[in-house]
């Protein structure tokens, strides 16, 4: 039994302690009546304090994994115990305002629901305010940079679209979407490899709507979710709106470590597992083809669904001479239901366009439609005739096509200035596609303080634990390589790998 305990991490000993145990449990490593060492004799081996463990045991023991046995030790507890676990959602209480002497004012932290106290609050909106300097090299937004799309391309499809004849006294849309709609974004599906039809498919007004649908539809407080351990973190908000057990799935540089989801799944029973399969959010990896078939053999034998989760399928480098490579959807792989996909528009035409679409069996297309009715009713009409016009003629395609060219550029400078400036402990990730580079930091080196010190140099991106499961990890940060003009890409990652190599 071997552990890796990092002393310089900021992260508690005792929780490095608990994950490195329930990976070797969920994995089989330690099978089910296995005796843990007494916590004396594992605090000696580690040369940690008793009260380390003890904190560690008593995490597990929340989770349902062990169980102590007065006089006996303690043991890995059998699967049927898993099933009633819950382990707790920690709950991030707003702060308070002091009130102006003359002014009582409401008593927040009492009023707000526990819906959205469940929400974790991250500094995102001190990091948007950084980001709208002029100076700024913006490495953090999740979105494209707006000079890249062309004027003339949502001016004359806006004109069409609304002088399309068509369009004059158009009825309000279905709450699905028009139908015309839906059958071309099957049709666009059809060129990934998805064969689908209009049953099919929903229009939605973008793929965060989408995984909100689906958390309503299927998540009852207390199921279990899977998700990579770090994940896209709006979903992950979704989830703990929901009062879900959401279990991080260990990920390595091909994504998801589906040889261990056989475990997970027999412990914790998901009823999803949510997935970025594809250029994956934030890690920039993409899962091979032999895993995503073993993560669709594993989900129907356990009877749960798969969220896919495609916002940037559609922006791969490999090239058109290599089409045979081009990740396939796991959409594309499964065909009994268990597949739910989500895409969007906003990461390939605009973030304002708003408009993304889910292909899932017909029952839930129905249901999700049900719930919507509390929602939006449909989306916008303006925006779902923007993108008929986007997918006719193949123009969408031709879009594509030019801005692949224009972000394999500043995917290929953004790796190239990593390799130039970023000291000799720095790892990252070289994504065949999509948004995002993952840095591995080095050990003593925090996320966060590199984040200030390039903040006050007109550099920003995003930390690891925004997308952490356990909101622990500290080694790690998110670029996008796509948001920067490419003349700044080279000054913002020197102003990076100097920081780093200072600290």
């Amino acid at each position: 039994m071997q552990f890796t305990l990092n002393r310089r991490s900021t992260v508690p000993m005792y929780r490095q302690l608990a994950a490195e145990l329930r990976e070797q449990i969920v994995s089989g490593a330690m099978a089910e009546g296995y005796r843990l060492p007494p916590e004396r004799e594992l605090a000696s081996r580690l040369e940690v304090n008793r009260t380390t463990v003890l904190q560690a045991y008593q995490q597990l023991k929340d989770e349902g994994l062990i169980a102590s046995k007065v006089g006996k030790g303690t043991f890995v507890l059998p699967l049927q115990h898993i099933e009633t676990a819950r382990i707790p959602v920690v709950r991030h209480e707003p702060i308070d305002e002091e009130p102006k002497p003359s002014v009582v004012r409401p008593p927040w932290s009492v009023l707000f629901s526990d819906y959205s106290n469940r929400f974790t609050y991250h500094d995102i909106a001190s990091a948007e305010r950084a980001q709208r300097g002029d100076t700024i090299i913006d490495f953090a937004t999740g979105s494209p940079n707006p000079a890249d799309i062309p004027d003339d391309l949502l001016r004359s499809v806006s004109i069409e679209a609304f002088e399309s004849r068509e369009f004059d006294g158009q009825p309000e849309s279905p709450i699905e979407g028009f139908d015309e709609l839906r059958a071309l974004l099957a049709e666009h599906m059809s060129t990934r490899g998805v064969q689908c039809d209009v049953r099919n498919v929903m229009v939605l007004s973008g793929s965060e709507q989408g995984i909100d649908l689906i958390v309503r539809a299927f998540i009852n407080p207390g199921d279990c979710v899977l998700v990579e351990q770090s994940t896209f973190f709006p979903a992950l908000q979704t989830f703990r709106s929901a009062d879900a057990r959401i279990i991080g799935v260990p990920v390595d540089e091909h994504g998801m470590r589906t040889d261990l989801l056989d475990g997970y799944c027999a412990r914790f029973r998901p009823k999803l597992i949510y997935t970025v399969p594809t250029f994956q959010n934030p890690t920039g990896t993409t899962l091979p083809p032999e895993r995503r078939s073993e993560l669709i053999d594993v989900a129907r034998r356990y009877q749960c669904l798969i969220v896919e989760d495609d916002a940037y399928g559609d922006l791969w480098y490999g090239g058109e001479s290599s089409d045979a490579h081009r990740p396939i959807p796991l959409k594309g792989m499964e065909n009994a239901g268990y597949v739910m996909y989500l895409s969007t528009f906003s990461k390939t035409v605009t973030s304002g366009l708003r408009t993304g679409w889910v292909v899932a069996d017909p029952h839930v297309i129905n249901r999700l439609a049900a719930l919507r009715r509390m929602v939006d009713q449909h989306t916008s009409t303006s925006s779902q005739r923007i993108c008929l016009e986007l997918l006719k003629e193949g123009r969408i395609a031709e879009h594509l096509r030019g801005l692949i060219k224009t972000y394999r550029i500043r995917r290929d400078a953004a790796i190239a200035a990593l390799e130039r400036y970023a000291p000799d402990e720095v790892y990252w990730t070289v994504p065949a596609g999509g948004y995002y580079i993952w840095v591995s930091l080095p050990d003593g080196v925090r996320s966060l303080d590199v984040l200030e010190s390039c903040r006050s140099q007109g550099v920003t991106f995003m930390p690891g634990s925004v997308f952490d499961v356990d909101e622990m990890d500290d080694s790690h940060i998110r670029l996008n390589f796509v948001r920067p003009d490419a003349a700044d890409i080279d000054t913002g990652i020197r102003i990076i790998g100097e920081t780093i190599a200072q600290m």
